[in-house]
């Protein structure tokens, strides 16, 4: 028997038609997606169109690669010291700015009334010691004639028991004395030595002790001597002399005024010869040394120069490099003159080199885009040194390449340039 199933019955059409009108329009969305993307993507991706009047390109050739470094710079005085006062004080100026002077001369002095004092006193003390040991000099002189004199009686009173020892042995050969007598004489003798040894035991001490007190005194008073000779100097170190043949420059105190110890007072100048001095970029602070030539450029002449030295310290990015002139056209500058200045670090002949540019310098890599007809293609390259116009080529390219050297702009991505007339 067949049960009627037709109540329960549903038609099917209703509900799969939308279904699968959305699957169909997805279907073709995704299609069209992929068609766009597989024509974008070579564009974003693989290769480029540029016209090749956008870009600069320069050769690979082989030659010297000459590196250098440009900077600023001014004359100055190669010798030109700020003189110090070695003490606080009053400044007393014996010469004018702006005036010549000859070595040795007076340019300032400092009146120092503690050093003076100081002075003062330890001269005293000086005398008084060289007064103690005349002094003690003399007691000990005395001293010894005294243990001398002790001495002297000791041997006196030696001979004279010799002497009585002598008569009573006589005596006692010929039976006038009793033999007491000549015992008694030999002790009286020995009695006498032994005093004589004393005596010139006691001298001898006498002396040494003397010796020590002499020589504690001496050093004492060779102290003291130093002491006064130091004073001395640093007293005499409170006239400011000019170091050499020059020029006063401006006081840096006024005329009798309160300054410290250590403070500088004035600067001596010698413009008999002059050198630039330049402020050079802490990037080349390394590769500066002294004796690398130079050129120097002042008022439109040029000139030769040799880096003298270079200062240890880096203040605002830049060290500071003293350069020597080297001829004799240099005359009649002055100082504080403006000036170019030119440094050589090294020349490297017979390598590889091509126009220096930006483009070598993206995503941490080094590479090129060597122009090949109308395309450039994106080679990985490895550079050395560089100067200021041209970079080495280690490997990578080869002389007579085409290489672009400026002109690209973001190029992410792309292995190849089209290039366009």
């Amino acid at each position: 028997m067949f049960r009627d199933t037709s109540a329960t019955d549903r038609p099917l059409s209703a509900s799969r038609g939308p279904r699968l009108r959305k699957l169909g329009l997805l279907a073709v969305g995704l299609g069209g997606l992929f068609a766009l993307g597989m024509t974008v993507w070579p564009a974003l991706t693989a290769e480029r169109t540029m016209s090749r009047e956008r870009v600069r390109i320069a050769a690979v050739e082989r030659g010297t690669l000459v590196r250098d470094v440009s900077a600023q710079g001014r004359v100055v005085a190669a010798r030109s010291p700020i003189l110090y006062t070695p003490a606080a004080g009053i400044v007393r100026y014996a010469i004018e700015p702006g005036a010549g002077v000859k070595k040795g001369d007076l340019l300032a002095e400092v009146d120092s009334p503690e050093l003076t004092t100081e002075l003062a006193r330890e001269r005293s003390n000086l005398t008084r010691l060289s007064a103690e040991r005349e002094r003690q000099l003399v007691d000990n002189r005395r001293s010894v004639l005294e243990k001398q004199r002790a001495i002297g009686e000791a041997e006196v009173a030696l001979r004279a028991a010799e002497r009585s020892l002598e008569r009573n042995r006589w005596a006692h050969e010929r039976g006038a004395i009793p033999e007491i007598n000549v015992l008694s004489a030999e002790d009286e003798v020995l009695n006498a030595r032994s005093r004589l040894a004393t005596a010139k035991a006691d001298l001898e001490l006498e002396q040494t002790a003397l010796q020590l007190e002499i020589t504690t005194d001496d050093e004492q008073l060779a102290n003291q001597r130093l002491l006064v000779g130091d004073l001395e100097r640093r007293v005499e170190e409170l006239k400011l002399r000019a170091p050499f043949d020059g020029i006063v420059g401006n006081w840096l105190a006024a005329q009798r005024a309160s300054v410290a110890a250590n403070q500088g007072l004035l600067m001596v100048v010698d413009l008999s010869e002059l050198e630039i001095e330049a402020q050079v970029s802490e990037v080349y602070a390394d590769a500066l040394t002294p004796g690398q030539p130079a050129e120097i450029g002042i008022g439109g002449e040029r000139h030769r120069g040799e880096v003298r030295l270079i200062s240890p310290e880096v203040t605002n990015a830049q060290v500071v490099a003293r350069i020597r002139l080297v001829d004799a056209s240099a005359a009649g500058l002055r100082q504080n003159q403006r000036a170019d200045v030119r440094v050589l670090l090294e020349e490297r002949p017979n390598v590889l080199l091509v126009e220096r540019g930006p483009t070598f310098e993206r995503e941490g890599n080094a590479y090129a885009w060597v122009v090949e007809g109308n395309a450039a293609v994106r080679t990985p390259i490895r550079l050395g040194a560089t100067s200021v116009k041209a970079v080495e080529v280690l490997s990578g390219l080869e002389a007579g390449d085409q290489v672009i050297v400026a002109g690209l702009d973001d190029m992410r991505g792309v292995d190849q340039l089209v290039l366009t007339r």
